[in-house]
């Protein structure tokens, strides 16, 4: 039998799932509030839909306002961050084959990026690039 509580926790098992695959940092937030409420459900301190809401919104989104920035600082401690502004010079990876006036991506800090290369060179997957400069959010890129 599927009962409110199975609902709240099977959803907020599914949005942890979902917050693993993705980098947003976002999701996880609202996993645990549906958890919470769920919990709630289950030693019968919530009752009614209009209390099962408004506890998931309060357990989702004032955590949410509160430590995501700070959380999402402390687990990203051991990565540098590089302002995409000083991105000239780093180095990346080829995604996807970047043709000669045809455009690929390439993966730099942990995101995949439009990339062009600036000398208009075949690169393919796999090779290492370095950065020559950016235009909005593509890289244009030479091989190192």
């Amino acid at each position: 039998m599927i009962t409110p509580e199975v609902v709240w926790l099977s959803l907020g098992i599914l949005l942890l799932l979902v917050e693993v695959t993705t980098a947003g940092f976002w999701i996880g937030f609202f996993g645990l509030g549906a958890i919470v409420v769920g919990v709630l459900i289950w030693f019968a301190l919530v009752e009614s839909l209009n209390a099962q809401l408004a506890t998931f919104v309060l357990a989702s989104v004032l955590p949410l306002l509160l430590f995501r920035r700070s959380l999402a600082r402390w687990l990203n401690r051991d990565k540098p961050i590089v302002p995409i502004g000083d991105a000239a010079g780093q180095t990346a990876v080829v995604v996807s084959e970047i043709g000669p006036g045809a455009k690929g991506r390439v993966e730099f800090q942990g995101t995949t990026w439009d990339a062009e290369a600036a000398s208009g060179e075949r690169l393919a997957p796999g090779t290492r690039v370095r950065i020559t400069h950016q235009e909005g959010t593509r890289l244009f890129v030479r091989s190192s």
